[in-house]
């Protein structure tokens, strides 16, 4: 294999696909990267895997001799990081017994690699189940529900992202068993109904994947036991949590007594100030609403109190419930409606939190006993 790149361009798809760089010392190629040439359309691939999830993108190449070989990612990566700006192209040979040659200005490196038949074989991504998103939408949605994914492992299946593919739409459903986070967004493509439970993993690495790259949209297909998001130049597939995903339509309240609107960005500071003086995890804080004001407050006989008053429109008799203050935070913090809903049956009860101006996005959040 003989070609040469642009150092940015190369930089920039390492950047994409190192973090599926596996660890295990089971498998040593799995540490590589996989780099191949496509003549035919003037690109090479670059792919890693760690047997959960797997990225590959591709980077726009002058190609002198075709190949491929798989080299150790690391190592790999932070030499072509330390070359120097000035360095434009770099260009890499691999020989007969996978030396893998690297050129740029005065600088030259030799690593040893591996041939890619060791390499696992990544699936295509089938275009007939396909459906496409706009890239924006698809970041906006995992950043907006992925923090009420579970992160206690004994509960796997709550540990992912439930997707749900239907004819024009898109759903995204996460849970911890205490709260639960749903949105849905229009799509294009699918005529057939997917459902499948995406690890958290997978979809916190296609974000930050779709912050390196420049693509509008992205498509999604459900095949089997794996979904594959692919956009121009980059695919990541990863492989579907086995289980059932609770009923949770079950779960959103159908009817409401209390509909309150609060300002986001009032709300989010005052439960900030107040969890200052509370446990830092399961610590609660209280929501007293009395005429046209809100009250947040915390007592806690370890660290003392703290109360903050928020201007409400609010006529009702007065009513008191607690929360946990990170859902609260979590939520506020990920939107960027200027107000949002809260519709509450009682102090005890589930409560709906939505974003003023968005119906397709809603939280559900258990009150705590205080």
């Amino acid at each position: 294999m003989h070609l040469i790149c642009n150092r940015e361009e190369l930089l920039k798809g390492i950047q994409i696909v190192e973090a599926a760089v596996s660890s295990r010392v089971t498998l040593p190629v799995l540490a590589n990267i996989l780099l191949e040439t496509e003549k035919e359309s003037n690109r090479l691939k670059l792919v890693t895997t760690d047997l959960e999830i797997a990225v590959r993108c591709y980077v726009a190449t002058d190609i002198k001799k075709e190949g491929g070989v798989t080299i150790p990612a690391k190592k790999f990566a932070n030499i072509i990081k330390e070359l120097p700006d000035k360095n434009d192209k770099i260009e890499l040979k691999v020989d007969e017994k996978n030396q893998i040659d690297i050129r740029a200005g005065k600088s030259h490196f030799v690593l040893f690699g591996t041939a890619i038949e060791q390499f696992p074989t990544l699936p295509g991504f089938v275009e007939e189940k396909a459906i496409t998103v706009e890239t924006e939408t698809m970041k906006e949605m995992i950043k907006k529900i992925s923090f009420a994914a579970s992160m206690d492992d004994t509960r796997y299946i709550l540990t992912g992202i439930y997707i749900i593919i239907e004819s024009e739409k898109i759903i995204f459903v996460a849970t911890d068993g205490k709260r639960l986070s749903y949105i849905t967004r229009p799509a294009k493509g699918s005529k057939t109904i997917s459902k499948a439970i995406i690890p958290s993993k997978a979809t916190n690495e296609l974000v930050r994947i779709l912050s390196i790259g420049d693509s509008n949209e992205i498509k999604i297909s459900i095949t089997g036991n794996q979904a594959s998001f692919q956009t121009e130049d980059i695919t990541l597939i990863s492989r579907l949590l086995e289980g059932n995903f609770p009923n949770y339509e079950q779960v959103i309240p159908k009817k409401c007594q209390q509909t309150i609107k609060v300002k986001s960005k009032d709300l989010l500071q005052a439960t900030r100030q107040v969890a200052l003086l509370t446990q830092e995890k399961g610590g609660s804080v209280k929501f007293a609403f009395d005429k046209n004001l809100l009250n947040v407050s915390t007592k806690t006989q370890e660290l003392g109190s703290a109360d903050v008053e928020i201007e409400i429109d609010y006529s009702a008799p007065p009513l008191e419930i607690a929360f946990n203050h990170i859902f609260i935070i979590d939520i506020l913090k990920n939107i960027s409606e200027q107000e949002v809903i809260f519709e509450i049956n009682g102090p005890i009860d589930a409560c709906v939190v939505k974003a003023v101006g968005d119906e397709n996005y809603l939280n559900v959040i258990m009150p705590m006993r205080v």
